[in-house]
Protein backbone atom coordinates (compact mmCIF):
# COMPACT_ATOMS: atom_id res chain seq x y z
CA UNK A 1 0.00 0.00 0.00
CA UNK A 2 1.49 3.31 -1.12
CA UNK A 3 -0.23 6.32 0.38
CA UNK A 4 0.52 10.07 0.06
CA UNK A 5 2.82 11.08 2.91
CA UNK A 6 2.51 14.62 4.23
CA UNK A 7 5.71 16.66 4.50
CA UNK A 8 5.76 18.28 7.95
CA UNK A 9 8.34 20.81 6.79
CA UNK A 10 6.24 22.04 3.88
CA UNK A 11 4.70 25.51 3.87
CA UNK A 12 1.16 24.12 3.52
CA UNK A 13 1.63 21.96 6.63
CA UNK A 14 2.98 24.86 8.68
CA UNK A 15 0.24 27.19 7.45
CA UNK A 16 -2.50 24.73 8.43
CA UNK A 17 -0.91 24.16 11.82
CA UNK A 18 -0.65 27.91 12.44
CA UNK A 19 -4.25 28.53 11.31
CA UNK A 20 -5.56 25.91 13.71
CA UNK A 21 -3.51 27.37 16.58
CA UNK A 22 -5.00 30.81 15.87
CA UNK A 23 -8.53 29.39 15.86
CA UNK A 24 -7.89 27.62 19.16
CA UNK A 25 -6.62 30.88 20.62
CA UNK A 26 -9.71 32.77 19.46
CA UNK A 27 -11.83 30.35 21.50
CA UNK A 28 -9.54 30.45 24.53
CA UNK A 29 -8.26 26.91 24.00
CA UNK A 30 -4.89 25.20 23.75
CA UNK A 31 -4.14 21.97 21.93
CA UNK A 32 -1.50 19.28 22.31
CA UNK A 33 -0.41 16.96 19.51
CA UNK A 34 0.23 13.23 19.80
CA UNK A 35 1.63 11.45 16.78
CA UNK A 36 0.77 7.78 16.38
CA UNK A 37 1.68 5.28 13.68
CA UNK A 38 -0.77 2.98 11.91
CA UNK A 39 0.14 0.82 8.90
CA UNK A 40 3.13 3.04 8.19
CA UNK A 41 1.04 6.23 8.28
CA UNK A 42 1.38 9.05 10.78
CA UNK A 43 -1.90 9.65 12.58
CA UNK A 44 -2.34 12.89 14.48
CA UNK A 45 -4.31 13.16 17.71
CA UNK A 46 -5.23 16.68 18.84
CA UNK A 47 -5.81 16.75 22.60
CA UNK A 48 -7.96 19.52 24.09
CA UNK A 49 -9.20 19.99 27.65
CA UNK A 50 -8.83 18.13 30.94
CA UNK A 51 -11.05 15.51 32.52
CA UNK A 52 -12.81 12.35 31.43
CA UNK A 53 -11.44 11.08 28.09
CA UNK A 54 -13.61 11.19 24.96
CA UNK A 55 -12.51 10.05 21.49
CA UNK A 56 -13.71 12.49 18.84
CA UNK A 57 -13.99 11.36 15.22
CA UNK A 58 -14.58 14.22 12.74
CA UNK A 59 -16.26 13.80 9.37
CA UNK A 60 -15.09 13.87 5.75
CA UNK A 61 -11.28 13.86 5.74
CA UNK A 62 -11.27 14.20 9.51
CA UNK A 63 -10.05 17.73 10.16
CA UNK A 64 -10.34 18.62 13.88
CA UNK A 65 -10.70 22.40 13.45
CA UNK A 66 -14.51 22.54 12.80
CA UNK A 67 -15.04 21.16 16.32
CA UNK A 68 -13.10 23.94 18.05
CA UNK A 69 -16.11 26.27 18.54
CA UNK A 70 -17.92 23.41 20.31
CA UNK A 71 -15.03 22.34 22.55
CA UNK A 72 -15.06 25.77 24.18
CA UNK A 73 -18.51 24.89 25.57
CA UNK A 74 -17.68 21.39 26.85
CA UNK A 75 -15.72 21.71 30.12
CA UNK A 76 -14.67 18.74 32.22
CA UNK A 77 -13.55 16.45 29.41
CA UNK A 78 -10.30 15.58 27.70
CA UNK A 79 -11.00 15.31 23.99
CA UNK A 80 -8.75 13.12 21.89
CA UNK A 81 -9.56 14.25 18.35
CA UNK A 82 -8.50 11.55 15.92
CA UNK A 83 -7.50 12.85 12.51
CA UNK A 84 -8.03 9.75 10.42
CA UNK A 85 -5.46 9.27 7.63
CA UNK A 86 -6.59 11.64 4.89
CA UNK A 87 -6.77 14.93 6.75
CA UNK A 88 -6.18 16.93 9.88
CA UNK A 89 -2.38 16.89 9.36
CA UNK A 90 -2.28 13.09 9.36
CA UNK A 91 -0.80 11.47 6.27
CA UNK A 92 -2.95 11.39 3.14
CA UNK A 93 -5.25 8.54 2.19
CA UNK A 94 -6.42 6.92 -1.01
CA UNK A 95 -9.38 5.00 0.39
CA UNK A 96 -9.66 2.90 -2.76
CA UNK A 97 -6.44 1.09 -1.81
CA UNK A 98 -7.94 -0.51 1.31
CA UNK A 99 -10.97 -2.40 2.53
CA UNK A 100 -12.39 0.59 4.37
CA UNK A 101 -14.37 -1.33 6.99
CA UNK A 102 -11.42 -3.42 8.16
CA UNK A 103 -9.07 -0.44 7.94
CA UNK A 104 -11.41 1.58 10.18
CA UNK A 105 -11.88 -1.13 12.81
CA UNK A 106 -8.16 -1.79 13.13
CA UNK A 107 -7.38 1.95 13.14
CA UNK A 108 -9.66 2.59 16.13
CA UNK A 109 -8.19 -0.31 18.09
CA UNK A 110 -4.64 0.79 17.33
CA UNK A 111 -5.35 4.39 18.36
CA UNK A 112 -7.05 3.41 21.63
CA UNK A 113 -4.23 1.00 22.45
CA UNK A 114 -1.50 3.56 21.73
CA UNK A 115 -3.33 6.18 23.81
CA UNK A 116 -3.83 3.59 26.58
CA UNK A 117 -7.58 4.20 26.61
CA UNK A 118 -9.50 1.11 27.65
CA UNK A 119 -13.12 2.14 27.03
CA UNK A 120 -14.38 5.56 25.96
CA UNK A 121 -17.41 7.39 24.57
CA UNK A 122 -17.21 8.20 20.86
CA UNK A 123 -18.30 11.67 19.76
CA UNK A 124 -18.43 11.78 15.99
CA UNK A 125 -19.61 13.65 12.91
CA UNK A 126 -20.86 12.53 9.49
CA UNK A 127 -18.62 9.84 7.98
CA UNK A 128 -16.70 9.73 11.24
CA UNK A 129 -20.00 8.73 12.88
CA UNK A 130 -20.37 5.90 10.37
CA UNK A 131 -16.88 4.62 11.17
CA UNK A 132 -17.58 5.02 14.92
CA UNK A 133 -20.75 2.95 14.61
CA UNK A 134 -18.80 0.26 12.78
CA UNK A 135 -16.36 0.19 15.67
CA UNK A 136 -19.02 0.10 18.37
CA UNK A 137 -20.67 -2.82 16.57
CA UNK A 138 -17.37 -4.70 16.35
CA UNK A 139 -15.93 -3.83 19.77
CA UNK A 140 -18.58 -2.76 22.31
CA UNK A 141 -16.11 -3.61 25.07
CA UNK A 142 -14.05 -0.55 24.03
CA UNK A 143 -16.99 1.89 23.67
CA UNK A 144 -19.33 3.24 26.37
CA UNK A 145 -21.66 5.07 23.96
CA UNK A 146 -21.81 6.69 20.53
CA UNK A 147 -22.93 10.30 20.07
CA UNK A 148 -23.31 11.32 16.44
CA UNK A 149 -23.77 14.76 14.89
CA UNK A 150 -25.17 15.29 11.40
CA UNK A 151 -26.27 12.58 9.01
CA UNK A 152 -23.95 9.68 9.98
CA UNK A 153 -22.50 8.61 6.66
CA UNK A 154 -24.37 5.80 4.95
CA UNK A 155 -26.28 4.33 7.89
CA UNK A 156 -29.66 3.14 6.54
CA UNK A 157 -29.19 5.41 3.53
CA UNK A 158 -31.03 3.85 0.60
CA UNK A 159 -29.49 6.07 -2.06
CA UNK A 160 -26.62 8.49 -2.34
CA UNK A 161 -27.45 12.21 -2.64
CA UNK A 162 -27.09 13.26 -6.27
CA UNK A 163 -24.23 15.71 -5.84
CA UNK A 164 -22.19 13.18 -3.84
CA UNK A 165 -22.81 10.49 -6.43
CA UNK A 166 -21.69 12.85 -9.19
CA UNK A 167 -18.50 13.77 -7.33
CA UNK A 168 -17.59 10.11 -7.00
CA UNK A 169 -17.90 9.35 -10.72
CA UNK A 170 -14.48 8.71 -12.32
CA UNK A 171 -15.16 11.17 -15.12
CA UNK A 172 -16.19 13.92 -12.72
CA UNK A 173 -13.80 13.32 -9.83
CA UNK A 174 -10.90 15.32 -11.30
CA UNK A 175 -13.15 18.33 -11.78
CA UNK A 176 -14.71 17.80 -8.35
CA UNK A 177 -11.22 17.69 -6.87
CA UNK A 178 -10.71 21.27 -8.05
CA UNK A 179 -14.18 22.42 -7.02
CA UNK A 180 -13.89 21.29 -3.40
CA UNK A 181 -10.69 23.29 -2.85
CA UNK A 182 -11.41 27.01 -2.21
CA UNK A 183 -9.33 29.63 -4.02
CA UNK A 184 -8.88 31.79 -0.91
CA UNK A 185 -10.07 32.20 2.68
CA UNK A 186 -12.88 34.55 1.66
CA UNK A 187 -14.45 31.71 -0.35
CA UNK A 188 -13.57 28.94 2.09
CA UNK A 189 -16.95 28.81 3.85
CA UNK A 190 -19.08 28.48 0.73
CA UNK A 191 -19.46 24.75 1.42
CA UNK A 192 -21.28 25.59 4.66
CA UNK A 193 -24.23 26.66 2.51
CA UNK A 194 -24.17 23.25 0.81
CA UNK A 195 -24.38 21.63 4.25
CA UNK A 196 -27.37 23.67 5.38
CA UNK A 197 -25.62 25.95 7.86
CA UNK A 198 -27.54 29.18 8.42
CA UNK A 199 -25.74 32.18 6.83
CA UNK A 200 -26.16 34.14 10.06
CA UNK A 201 -24.32 31.40 11.97
CA UNK A 202 -21.53 31.41 9.39
CA UNK A 203 -21.25 35.20 9.67
CA UNK A 204 -20.71 34.91 13.44
CA UNK A 205 -17.68 32.65 13.06
CA UNK A 206 -14.30 34.33 13.54
CA UNK A 207 -12.26 34.88 10.39
CA UNK A 208 -9.78 32.36 11.76
CA UNK A 209 -12.37 29.64 11.07
CA UNK A 210 -12.31 30.56 7.37
CA UNK A 211 -8.51 30.76 7.45
CA UNK A 212 -8.32 27.27 8.96
CA UNK A 213 -10.77 25.90 6.40
CA UNK A 214 -8.72 27.35 3.55
CA UNK A 215 -5.40 26.17 4.99
CA UNK A 216 -6.50 22.58 5.59
CA UNK A 217 -8.16 22.36 2.18
CA UNK A 218 -4.80 23.30 0.61
CA UNK A 219 -3.09 20.20 1.96
CA UNK A 220 -1.89 18.20 -1.06
CA UNK A 221 -3.93 15.07 -0.39
CA UNK A 222 -7.21 16.84 0.50
CA UNK A 223 -8.84 16.30 -2.89
CA UNK A 224 -7.68 12.70 -3.26
CA UNK A 225 -8.73 11.83 0.29
CA UNK A 226 -12.16 13.44 -0.11
CA UNK A 227 -13.03 11.94 -3.49
CA UNK A 228 -11.66 8.47 -2.73
CA UNK A 229 -13.65 8.40 0.53
CA UNK A 230 -16.84 9.18 -1.39
CA UNK A 231 -16.01 6.53 -3.97
CA UNK A 232 -15.16 3.83 -1.44
CA UNK A 233 -18.12 4.48 0.84
CA UNK A 234 -20.73 4.90 -1.90
CA UNK A 235 -19.73 2.03 -4.19
CA UNK A 236 -22.61 -0.49 -3.86
CA UNK A 237 -20.25 -3.33 -4.74
CA UNK A 238 -18.26 -2.69 -1.56
CA UNK A 239 -21.27 -3.00 0.78
CA UNK A 240 -20.06 -0.34 3.20
CA UNK A 241 -23.51 0.71 4.37
CA UNK A 242 -24.92 -0.18 7.79
CA UNK A 243 -28.24 -2.02 7.82
CA UNK A 244 -31.10 -2.18 10.30
CA UNK A 245 -30.15 -5.78 11.02
CA UNK A 246 -26.67 -4.65 12.03
CA UNK A 247 -27.99 -1.77 14.14
CA UNK A 248 -30.21 -4.20 16.03
CA UNK A 249 -27.06 -5.80 17.46
CA UNK A 250 -25.54 -2.54 18.77
CA UNK A 251 -24.85 -3.07 22.47
CA UNK A 252 -24.15 0.53 23.54
CA UNK A 253 -26.35 3.66 23.66
CA UNK A 254 -26.50 5.76 20.50
CA UNK A 255 -27.62 9.40 20.53
CA UNK A 256 -28.12 11.14 17.18
CA UNK A 257 -27.99 14.95 17.01
CA UNK A 258 -29.50 15.89 13.65
CA UNK A 259 -30.07 19.33 12.18
CA UNK A 260 -33.47 19.91 10.61
CA UNK A 261 -31.72 21.58 7.64
CA UNK A 262 -29.08 18.90 7.10
CA UNK A 263 -28.79 18.71 3.31
CA UNK A 264 -27.58 15.10 3.22
CA UNK A 265 -30.64 13.58 4.90
CA UNK A 266 -33.52 14.81 7.04
CA UNK A 267 -34.13 13.87 10.70
CA UNK A 268 -36.73 11.31 9.62
CA UNK A 269 -33.84 9.02 8.73
CA UNK A 270 -32.39 9.67 12.17
CA UNK A 271 -35.63 8.48 13.74
CA UNK A 272 -35.43 5.26 11.71
CA UNK A 273 -31.86 4.72 12.88
CA UNK A 274 -32.84 5.37 16.50
CA UNK A 275 -35.75 2.93 16.26
CA UNK A 276 -33.52 0.26 14.72
CA UNK A 277 -31.02 0.58 17.57
CA UNK A 278 -31.84 -1.01 20.96
CA UNK A 279 -30.67 2.07 22.89
CA UNK A 280 -31.06 4.71 20.18
CA UNK A 281 -32.40 8.24 20.60
CA UNK A 282 -32.80 11.13 18.16
CA UNK A 283 -32.33 14.78 19.13
CA UNK A 284 -33.51 17.02 16.29
CA UNK A 285 -31.75 20.40 16.26
CA UNK A 286 -34.16 22.93 14.76
CA UNK A 287 -32.72 25.33 12.21
CA UNK A 288 -29.35 23.57 12.09
CA UNK A 289 -27.43 22.07 9.20
CA UNK A 290 -24.98 19.20 8.81
CA UNK A 291 -22.69 20.69 11.48
CA UNK A 292 -25.45 21.47 14.00
CA UNK A 293 -23.09 22.92 16.62
CA UNK A 294 -22.31 25.84 14.31
CA UNK A 295 -25.99 26.83 14.20
CA UNK A 296 -27.06 25.98 17.74
CA UNK A 297 -23.88 25.73 19.85
CA UNK A 298 -25.52 26.02 23.27
CA UNK A 299 -28.24 23.46 22.56
CA UNK A 300 -25.83 20.95 21.06
CA UNK A 301 -23.32 21.40 23.89
CA UNK A 302 -26.01 20.91 26.55
CA UNK A 303 -27.23 17.69 24.95
CA UNK A 304 -23.70 16.32 24.66
CA UNK A 305 -22.82 17.24 28.25
CA UNK A 306 -26.00 15.61 29.54
CA UNK A 307 -25.38 12.47 27.54
CA UNK A 308 -21.72 12.19 28.55
CA UNK A 309 -22.67 12.63 32.21
CA UNK A 310 -25.24 9.83 31.91
CA UNK A 311 -22.55 7.40 30.73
Amino acid sequence: MTQPILDHESNVFKQAEAAETKLLSDYGLKGENRWLTYQGLQVRILIIGEGTPVLVVPGNTDDPYPWIPLFSKLPGYKFYVMARPGGGLSDGMDHNQVEVHDFAINLFTSVLDQLKLDRVPLLAHSMGAHWSTWYALAHPERVTQVITTGNPGRILMDKTPGFLKAMALPGVSKLADKLVVPKDADHALRNQKLMGTDPDAVAKLPHSFAEATFAFDQLPSFGLSTISLLQAMNDPKKHNGITAEQLATLQVPMTLLWGSNDTFEKPELGEKIAQATPQGRLEEIKGAGHMPWLDQPEEVANIILKQLAAK
